[in-house]
């Protein structure tokens, strides 16, 4: 019944889980990401995202300390121990205990159940093995070893199925790394922690399993992963369209102009003028070319807005000056889209440079360990 119990509370947190990450937690985070008033006409400013890494720790923080708060006291918690305390401490703490809440030594009604639970507790965990198996993968009586292998076997095996699924597109990549990042270091924490022994929480939480810890960071999981993937969607930027963008703003420019040079052509072969010889080529091929794609009807407009500017025998070198400042246009897209490829190129080997220098730093700090 106990069993039972405990599968229908985690199914029913499991249920509230996906309702405030899917109907609250996603739009909050979406609102911090997009909202003009947060992020000052630019979504996903720094300001948006560093107000939804605000949030989605405050999320995590309350969840940390409610599951904490509502779960059933472990075998150490009932006695008062530590999960370092020894075979002596242990007996000592069930001793003194036992006797508060002994049927025949009080009236409370409650007692008969305390007592049984410390019973239960102390049976458990005055062998030194079935307590470092309880205390590692949890269960009633410390025998759960297996399970709790398999359990945590299963939910990496899912939770990379759906990260993978989750982060598809080039603008989840950087959510895919994050999460991935984020997914290996859990898996070598619970190593170190289930496999290895070595409880680095045990000094903040003295009194809780390492099993109960691991659980935590699991639940956390799946809020760091959404946020990860709504941060990457709102901060992303596709290369490749921004440069297209850029290629056809430089096309419009160039048909401009065109239209102008043959504008200016026409209008100074009217007016007889002598054209500059420094521009004439130029200005020549350039109305040419423009006449071949079919320019005649849209220069015809354009001439009644040049004619002013080209009666003038200097309009050669406003041509001219035009001409240079549409090259420097291009030369300036070129190299700013050639900036883009290069700070890709560079985010990328970052991420591949973080992954070997984490690697490098786990496999340092096992040799110590082990060495120890």
């Amino acid at each position: 019944t106990m069993g039972a119990t405990s599968e229908d509370e985690g199914s029913t947190g499991d249920a509230l889980d996906i309702v405030l990450y899917l109907f609250v937690l996603g739009p909050a985070v979406e609102w911090c990401l997009k909202s003009p008033r947060v992020n000052r006409g630019r979504p996903g400013s720094w300001r948006g995202v560093s107000l939804a890494v605000l949030l989605l720790a405050l999320v995590a923080a309350g969840k940390m300390a409610w599951e904490s708060g509502t779960r059933e006291p472990n075998h150490f918690e009932t006695l008062g121990v530590r999960v370092d305390a020894g075979t002596a401490e242990i007996k000592r703490a069930y001793k003194t205990e036992s006797l508060k809440y002994h049927p025949d030594k009080t009236d409370d009604p409650a007692a008969p159940a305390i007592f049984m639970r410390m019973q239960r507790a102390y049976e458990t965990l005055k062998d030194p093995s079935s307590r470092d198996a309880y205390n590692r993968f949890g269960g009633k009586s410390g025998d759960d070893e297996s399970g709790g292998m398999t359990g945590a076997a299963m939910f990496y095996a899912i939770w990379l199925v759906l990260g993978y699924l989750l982060t598809m597109g080039r603008a989840s990549e950087d959510a895919r790394t994050w999460a991935f990042s984020g997914l290996l270091a859990l898996a070598v924490v619970e190593y170190q922690t289930r496999v290895l022994k070595y409880d680095y929480l045990a000094m903040v939480l003295p009194h809780t399993t390492v099993h109960e810890k691991l659980e935590l960071l699991h639940r956390l999981f799946p809020p760091f992963l959404h946020g990860s993937r709504m941060i990457s969607q709102v901060v992303f930027r596709d290369i490749g369209v921004y440069n297209k963008m850029l290629v056809e703003q430089m096309h419009v420019k160039v048909d401009e102009l065109g239209k102008l040079a043959y504008a200016t052509q026409r209008e100074i072969a009217k007016q007889g003028i002598a054209r500059p010889s420094g521009v004439a080529a130029p200005l020549a091929a350039a109305a040419d070319g423009f006449a071949k794609l079919g320019g005649e009807k849209a220069a015809d407009a354009a001439v009644g807005a040049a004619a002013p500017s080209v009666a003038r025998a200097s309009s050669g070198a406003a041509v001219a000056g035009a001409g240079a400042e549409s090259a420097a246009d291009q030369e300036a897209a070129a190299k700013q889209a050639a900036a883009r490829e290069a700070a890709a190129a560079s985010q990328q080997n970052n991420r591949m440079t973080n992954l070997i220098l984490f690697f490098l730093v786990y496999a340092g700090f096992k040799y110590v360990m082990d060495k120890d």
